[in-house]
């Protein structure tokens, strides 16, 4: 996302947004639509991220941008924030993801991305990105313990494409979207670089980190962490600390720059890269996929997709946007060598920065399996009903009657609930009285 896009509402082009694409069957039900949550009165802080804990508890935890996570407990916002975080917080700065452990209720412990505040010292030109490990107080289940525990740090070049979402896979591994620093058009080639590389305005110096200024690693990502492990002595593929230091997590096998023997100058915490800017992605609860949002530059949106148990895999920018080339605009993009083009791009006729949100695995029976998105700049809702792996390009329909809003993200709660969050302030659930399902929602299927 750029700078005026925190800021950007409802632009005119209604007309043209209901051409971005027709969906071979209809959205269904035909009565779905967002209602304000917890109710029409509430609105938050900028709303950048909606998460629940599955402990049965039933709450719905809010990240605040600049501030704090609260919670939204039997319908009312508690007085109290769950956690305040010290947090830079201009241009795309700010918290930026939230995950819960898997064993939550019983660890009671949960995941942080956020920009490193401006009294930190900075690795890179601009404030880090960073991970970190909280834990819930033992006398309030409300409230967590302030203090968190950094796992990662990744300079940063710039204060805008920090990406920031975050989720657990279903093999149990954390999966942290990076944005690729910021600069435009990506001149240093982070996005294609797999390992440490410094901002001399060429990318085929990726491995070399000689001469001045910052090394810079991991940007254009999506690292994926075994947080639940450590690494006594750091190998030289690990990027995050330097080589022969304790490390405060593990490497998943599949990653694919794992075996430092084989991969001694790339980087371990890698799994997927070639992104510009995956503000917000989603892992399927239900199938395990991960459907990912990428910004675009001057002229393409796009949704990627990688199947569940899938490698590795790069999503071609700075080489292509959408299914172009870039610079340049001819399709289709070959992309580099072995690399994944996207199931889903639209121009900027239509919006400005795509958000990347969720198939739906709620209590509305006919809503289910269908993947919903918006863009930052139309505020309009998309639902792809196709949204299978095995289709080469996915199409879209925009869903009608939701407000007009500047879309920051996407969240789901324990019961597969979805919801919208409006930048401006309100968040919004999607509801349908034909199509819920009560035995569904009530757990007993």
């Amino acid at each position: 996302m750029r700078v005026h896009h925190w800021i950007s509402g409802l632009f005119a082009a209604a007309a043209a947004l209901s051409a971005l694409a027709t969906t071979a069957s209809a959205i269904t039900p035909a009565d779905l639509s967002l209602v304000r949550f917890p109710d029409d009165s509430t609105t938050f802080a900028q709303p950048i991220g909606i998460r629940a804990p599955n402990d049965g508890s039933g709450r719905v935890f809010i990240i605040e941008r600049c501030s704090d996570i609260v919670i939204v407990k039997n319908g009312a916002v508690l007085p109290t924030p769950f956690v305040s975080i010290d947090t830079a917080c201009s241009s795309e700065q700010g918290i930026l993801g939230l995950a819960f452990d898997p064993d939550y209720a019983t660890n009671g412990t949960f995941y942080v991305t956020y920009t490193a505040p401006n009294s930190d010292p900075r690795i890179g030109n601009a404030n880090d990105q960073v991970l970190a490990r909280y834990t819930v107080s033992a006398g309030d289940p409300d409230v967590a313990n302030p203090d968190g525990e950094i796992l990662l740090r990744v300079p940063d070049i710039a204060d805008n494409h920090n990406g920031g979402d975050l989720a657990f896979d279903s093999e149990g591994f954390i999966n942290w979207s990076m944005g690729d620093g910021g600069v435009q058009g990506d001149p240093n080639g982070f996005a294609q670089c797999t390992g440490r590389k410094k901002a001399d305005n060429d990318p085929s110096s990726c491995h070399d980190t000689s001469g001045s200024g910052p090394t810079y690693y991991l940007m254009g990502k999506i690292i994926r962490l075994d947080v639940h492990g450590t690494i006594a002595s750091a190998a030289s593929n690990i990027c995050g600390v330097q080589a022969g230091q304790p490390v405060p997590y593990a490497i998943p096998p599949g990653n694919p720059f794992a075996d430092a023997g084989a991969h001694p100058d790339d980087c371990a915490e890698i799994f997927n890269w070639g992104f510009r800017n995956p503000f917000r992605f989603s892992i399927d609860r239900e199938t395990g996929d991960m459907l990912i949002g990428d910004v675009g530059q001057n002229a393409y949106e796009e949704i990627d997709f990688q199947p569940a148990g899938s490698a590795g895999q790069n999503f071609q920018w700075n080489q292509c946007e959408g299914f172009h080339t870039y610079p340049g605009g001819s399709a289709p993009c070959a992309g580099p060598s072995g690399s994944v083009p996207p199931k889903l791009e639209y121009s900027h006729a239509f919006g400005c920065a795509v958000v990347g949100g969720f198939r739906y695995r709620g209590p509305i029976g006919p809503f289910r399996g269908q993947y919903v998105f918006s863009d930052n700049c139309s505020g309009g809702i998309y639902v792809v009903a196709d949204a299978d792996g095995s289709l080469p390009v996915w199409t879209s329909e925009q869903l009608g009657g939701t407000p007009g809003m500047s879309t920051y993200s996407f969240g789901e709660d324990e019961a597969g609930n979805v919801y919208v969050a409006d930048g401006i302030g309100p968040v919004y659930v999607f509801h349908s009285d034909s199509g819920a399902d009560v035995i569904f929602a009530n757990g007993f299927e």
